[in-house]
């Protein structure tokens, strides 16, 4: 099935969808210092592990977001190089329906769902969702 190329409008909403997606990322601009602890916080054992808890579960949050914020700007370059809106895999248009949902899909349905059935059948070749990493599992057994 053949997809409409994006109009300008469409993709002008979609561009303020990204940069305001971009603008409401909670640990944007944060430092690594906010995640020193305090004197209270390393009192005793059970407030040192409450914020150990906490630091790993802001900094979990802050990596998911530092993913989200390199896709949004990945998007927003191919907006500027006219590219936005087409499948990086075969080149067909995107509907704009989906990019509504996923500002962000380079995909188009097609694709995602083959690259998602590929995953799901290679174990060993599995990669991290947040970090984009591959994940070595050959000798973790």
């Amino acid at each position: 099935m053949t997809e409409k190329k994006l109009t300008k409008k469409q993709v002008d909403s979609l561009k303020k969808k990204l940069l305001e997606e971009n603008q409401r990322l909670i640990f944007n601009g944060m430092n690594n210092e906010e995640f020193a602890y305090s004197s209270e916080e390393r009192s005793d054992e059970v407030d040192q592990a409450n914020a150990d808890f906490s630091n790993s579960q802001r900094l979990r949050f802050r990596n998911r977001e530092v993913f989200y914020a390199k896709k949004i700007n990945e998007a927003l370059k191919r907006i500027e190089k006219e590219e936005y809106g087409q499948c990086v895999d075969c080149g067909a248009n995107i509907k704009f329906e989906r990019l509504l949902a996923r500002p962000t899909a380079d995909l188009c349905i097609y694709c995602k769902e083959e690259s998602e059935r590929d995953e799901s059948l290679n174990f060993v070749a599995r990669q991290s969702k947040s970090l984009g990493k591959s994940i070595n599992l050959v000798g973790a057994l």
